[in-house]
């Protein structure tokens, strides 16, 4: 896998040993079904062919299936449209020695039909976002030698750079009604989670905490952000979407990145080190209660990283 500073894995000697003290958390409950909303959950997994595939799971727990069969590159992050019917993710290419050359942005059918490549520069090019419409993407970029925010149309054309800036602008989010961008950012010296408008202009920063703080994500209302602050570990946290109101949603000894919100809004799912390596889990926005939608203390050790819940049918 490649960079350290995606941190999806977020697998380090330090998660290990904290994996050993075992599940201390007494919100944590056991596996539920037929409970949440019957909606989907898109992730990526190594569970077969020792390397990273898309799969989707409903968020029940129920009906797991794989949505890409390349068993040489690495498929990551998934991301579905507004529309519910295309997903677009990131294709690492892996060389003859096992070493990344590239990272491609791909699409396809919810079902898995229809794959093609929309962004190969051989660079990395990281995290898409559907902007509204569903006719273009907004990407992470290192092609200019540092990350950058990039928009792509679908019907082709140049990619325009958004922020231009020499610091790490990474992890974009398009906002569900198109008009704003949420994107993390090292520019004050540390991690911070930004808004700007589609066109790159009006950045501001929405944490401002000495604390470092990534994976923003919109809720579906556009009203709210959820987002994971690392201090002793990475704990998930919900604000306004002007930055006022923020406060933790999961917190514990282990690390919770990559959050994303239900499309009712009253739940999150989100990437955990609690079971060994890195599975899902599904707490309420409240934080009041949380269980395992793919992990448990018996079960392989495999990685489930980077989740996306959707209302798409199946």
């Amino acid at each position: 896998m490649r960079g350290a500073d995606t941190m999806r894995l977020a697998i380090t000697a330090v998660a290990t040993a904290i994996l050993a003290v075992g599940c201390t958390d007494s919100n944590i409950t056991g596996a539920t079904h037929g409970s949440v909303g019957g909606n989907l959950v898109l992730f990526a997994s190594n569970r077969a062919d020792d390397n990273f595939e898309i799969y989707r799971i409903a968020d029940t727990g129920e009906d797991l299936r794989r949505l890409t069969t390349d068993r040489v590159n690495n498929d990551l992050a998934p991301v579905v449209s507004h529309d519910g019917t295309r997903v677009a993710w990131e294709k690492e290419i892996v060389a003859a020695d096992g070493s990344i050359t590239s990272v491609e942005i791909w699409v396809m059918d919810i079902d898995g039909q229809n794959q093609h490549v929309v962004v190969r520069n051989g660079a990395e090019n990281l995290n898409p976002s559907w902007a509204a419409g569903d006719t273009a993407l907004v990407y992470e970029s290192r092609a200019p030698g540092n990350s950058d925010i990039f928009r792509v149309s679908l019907a082709g054309g140049a990619a325009v750079n958004l922020t231009d800036n020499p610091f790490a602008d990474q992890y974009p989010r398009v906002s569900p009604d198109g008009t704003k961008i949420l994107f993390q950012s090292n520019r004050d010296l540390n991690f911070e989670v930004y808004v700007m408008n589609l066109d790159g202009s009006g950045v501001r920063n929405l944490t401002v905490n000495p604390a470092d703080d990534r994976f923003a994500s919109w809720a579906p209302d556009g009203a709210h952000v959820v987002w994971s602050r690392f201090t002793d570990s990475f704990d998930i946290f919900l604000m306004n979407a002007d930055g006022t109101a923020q406060h933790p949603v999961v917190a514990s000894a282990f690390e919770e990145t990559n959050p994303s919100v239900s499309p009712d809004g009253a739940s999150v799912v989100y990437q955990t080190n609690r079971y060994p390596r890195s599975s899902l889990e599904i707490a309420t926005i409240d934080g009041a209660s949380a269980h395992p939608l793919t992990g448990s203390a018996s079960r392989p050790a495999v990685s489930d990283v980077a989740p996306w819940w959707t209302a798409a049918a199946p």
